[in-house]
């Protein structure tokens, strides 16, 4: 069901319109009433934090890119996100829309869920507020861990429309599990927004390998925000590939609440034409002998843009953290442009943390071995650029998708030659 705005509301933006957002909650009746109470707190507060918005959680990022204007109605879509391998002992895998309907009070057990507040908490609001899907995944306690990988998939919108999902991931005390997600456009020229809220809770002991491909349309924004709530002795590798959208805002925030949490991120954002990948990232460590690292890799082409903003946060209570942070930019034209703002706030003793950020051309070096040997130029700034990817790659464990991935980057490269 779409839902646009009536004949003379203000055309700028829907999303603040009493009329729009009750004519929403009309068409979602059917949920249980705290369900309607959890969305209109949600909406309230995105006004609440349209009116107080921070220059500094946008710095060096255009947000004008960003904007709703041109968004003028909401898609419900079921079908917007689909599940794979949901039938195993001791897992609850299910898209939200069964959830609200089969088993409503356990997902109000952890609806209200915040999210990494790194500057977009307007958007994660209005996600919030107005979501009409998403999935939801539940392991058990010491679940067998399943044979083949879980996966999920989510569909944007087209036509200037603006979708929006809510995930939800709880691992319980030494659950283990490999998650596939990947957004992509349902068609070609989809000029439309969507929004991807995501918590996951990890509890004590539990292991994720979580793989997130992104391939939208590059005419469509995305807003991808992620929290991971880390207990004691848990681990997760979270690893992501950015190919598609003109615009994209990612924020990702690791907290490490229990002694001993590990937080892996990796990620890696090829750049073409007048792409722009802004990147928000938080490493906070709360409790001791947590681990942490980061790496983000970007190549850019043509006129786009990437702009990351890391910070290693170390609590009092977290000493003995060992924490690391890498952004690193690979320019492939003269017009692309990168921008790094690593940080460091630490207040504990008897820390290892260090950050680094580097951004630089096609070594020349390189580029003349390969085109000694008879490698045309573009073939040749392609095989460097694929090298330079493969550090995040690897991480992919699971030999059939590290190679699907590696040619879809392949595939982005042949666009330009």
């Amino acid at each position: 069901m779409n839902l646009r705005p009536s004949t003379g509301q203000k055309k700028s933006s829907i999303f603040d319109s009493p009329a729009f957002f009750n004519s929403f909650l009309n068409t979602r009746s059917w949920e249980p009433p705290w369900l309607n109470d959890f969305r209109r707190k949600h909406w309230e507060e995105f006004l609440q934090a349209e009116k107080s918005f921070s220059k500094e959680g946008w710095r060096f990022s255009p947000r004008a890119r960003f904007g709703f204007s041109k968004f003028q109605q909401l898609l419900d879509n079921s079908n917007s996100v689909q599940i794979e391998n949901s039938d195993h002992p001791g897992i609850t895998f299910e898209t939200v829309e069964k959830m609200i309907l089969d088993r409503p009070d356990v997902l109000a057990s952890h609806i209200d869920l915040h999210g990494p507040d790194l500057g977009a908490g307007d958007i994660f609001h209005l996600i919030s507020s107005l979501a009409h899907t998403g999935f939801y995944l539940h392991l058990e306690k010491n679940a067998d861990p399943c044979l083949h990988p879980m996966k999920v998939s989510h569909s944007t919108a087209n036509d200037s429309s603006a979708l929006f999902h809510r995930n939800t991931i709880i691992l319980e005390p030494f659950a283990e599990a490999t998650l596939f997600e990947s957004i992509d456009s349902e068609g070609l020229n989809s000029s439309s927004l969507f929004g991807n809220v995501t918590h996951i809770e990890l509890g004590e002991g539990a292991k994720l390998n979580r793989i997130l491909f992104q391939s939208c349309d590059h005419s469509s924004t995305l807003y991808q925000l992620e929290h991971f709530n880390i207990g004691r002795n848990a681990s997760i590798t979270n690893t992501t590939i950015h190919l598609g959208s003109a615009q994209s805002r990612v924020e990702t925030k690791g907290s490490l609440l229990g002694e001993g949490a590990v937080f892996e991120n990796y990620s890696l954002f090829f750049g073409q034409e007048k792409q722009l990948f802004d990147q928000r990232t938080m490493q906070h460590h709360l409790a001791p002998h947590g681990r942490s690292n980061l790496v983000c890799k970007n190549a850019l082409s043509g006129e786009s843009k990437s702009i990351f903003s890391g910070m290693i946060k170390v609590d009092n209570s977290a000493s003995s953290t060992d924490a690391y942070q890498s952004n690193r930019n690979l320019l492939l034209s003269g017009k692309a442009e990168a921008d790094s703002l690593p940080g460091l706030e630490i207040l504990a003793n008897e820390v290892k943390c260090s950050h680094g950020a580097t951004t630089s051309r096609i070594d020349e070096g390189e580029l003349f071995y390969l085109l000694a040997r008879g490698i045309p130029q573009p073939a040749a700034e392609k095989l460097i650029a694929l090298g330079f990817f493969e550090e995040i790659v690897d991480k992919i464990r699971n030999e059939n998708e590290r190679e699907h991935i590696r040619k879809k980057i392949e595939s982005q490269f042949e666009k330009n030659e």
